[in-house]
């Protein structure tokens, strides 16, 4: 067993794999039958995967690829959670670090919901790995 697996480690950056069993735990996901990604087989989090893909709150980093060990950011974060919650759309600009990027629309989204703040006042740190306190802060405001 890895040493952190009993304990939670907030500071520790997650992984894909690790966001998308949060996100299904947290929000009670029914298992998929459907292998959605070709790069998960065998992984611990394959169901959680799958899972997450077809409840339509992923796409994965390609359209067969999930790339389950690569580090989270914040901004892929911000994407799962706004889908997860089917978050209405807005027409804001929150952040100025945020502005052309691929997930800028989600991040509105959220601080839109209150379910973020930023990294300041001003900006999102969008492409800034993902720690596992942050993570549970979002799903703590997003299902509080």
């Amino acid at each position: 067993n890895p040493p952190w697996r009993d304990e939670f480690c907030p500071k520790r950056t997650l992984t894909r794999a690790e966001a998308a069993a949060m996100l299904s735990r947290a929000l009670d996901l029914p298992p998929s039958p459907v292998d959605a990604f070709t790069d998960d087989d065998g992984l611990s989090l394959e169901a959680d995967i799958n899972a997450l893909a077809a409840a339509g709150i992923t796409r994965g980093c390609s359209p067969t690829t999930f790339c389950p060990t690569r580090r989270l950011t914040r901004a892929e974060m911000a994407a799962f959670t706004a889908r997860a919650l089917a978050l209405a759309f807005v027409d804001a600009d929150t952040f100025s670090d945020d502005d052309g990027h691929r997930h800028e629309r989600d991040i509105e989204r959220l601080a839109a919901a209150g379910i973020t703040r930023g990294c300041s006042p001003t900006t999102f740190c969008p492409d800034q790995a993902m720690p596992r306190e942050q993570a549970a802060a979002f799903l703590y405001r997003a299902l509080g």
